[in-house]
């Protein structure tokens, strides 16, 4: 018995037995380890949402009738931009269309006016002075402007129509030249008309929605 007792009191018995202790110390940490991550396994909640099965929604739009957006545009005020583009030149008009009324700028090579039209006729404005002229759609036929004549021309042909999304395209088949209309759901937004090398396109925003033009010659 002396002997035993003298050997865990000796240096090699007290390694023995700190040995001992840190194995099951070890022991011990690595069951709580594992026993910790099988409850956290069994209490996790898969946040993943199995669409496997689940179909996509397809927003479906609702456009109005196309004749109804012609009288729409024709009978409202709007801002428009009209960019005509020859083989050799490029004429921009940027205004507001109410009523017979016209308020906006002719951007060309030659550089920037101001215009109002009336029922009276054309004018340069110059700050508070204005000056008839007829030069105002001059190199282009200005009848491609005009909206209502547009439609009238195109009312006895046949059209295509494709829709993507909450847009929809028109085109004529017209022999002469080619005519793209687009709309949103609510509104004509472009006109884009092309005959031989000269394109003209009209963009429509703001129908019904613009001041009055309160400008006086």
């Amino acid at each position: 018995m002396d002997n035993k007792n003298s050997f865990w009191q000796s240096e090699k018995g007290k390694a023995a037995i700190k040995l001992g202790l840190w194995m099951i110390f070890i022991f011990v940490l690595i069951a709580i380890v594992i026993f910790s991550e099988r409850d956290n396994s069994n209490n996790v909640i898969n946040d993943t949402p199995n669409n496997e099965n689940e179909e996509v929604e397809t927003p479906t739009y609702e456009f109005e009738n196309y004749n109804d957006m012609q009288d729409k545009l024709l009978k409202n005020n709007y801002e428009y931009v009209y960019t005509i583009t020859t083989s050799d030149s490029k004429y921009i008009y940027t205004g507001i269309k109410d009523g017979t009324k016209e308020l906006g700028f002719k951007e060309d090579a030659t550089g920037v006016i101001k215009y109002f039209v009336d029922d009276t006729g054309t004018y340069q404005v110059n700050l508070d002075n204005t000056t008839l002229i007829d030069t105002l759609y001059q190199n282009v036929d200005s009848s491609y402007l005009d909206i209502a004549l547009v439609f009238d021309n195109l009312s006895e042909f046949l059209y295509s129509v494709t829709k993507n999304g909450d847009m929809r395209t028109i085109i004529y088949d017209k022999e002469g030249y080619q005519v793209t209309v687009l709309t949103d759901t609510e509104n004509i937004t472009n006109i884009t008309i092309t005959v031989d090398t000269t394109t003209y396109e009209l963009e429509f925003t703001k129908i019904g929605e613009c001041a009055t033009i309160n400008f006086v010659v």
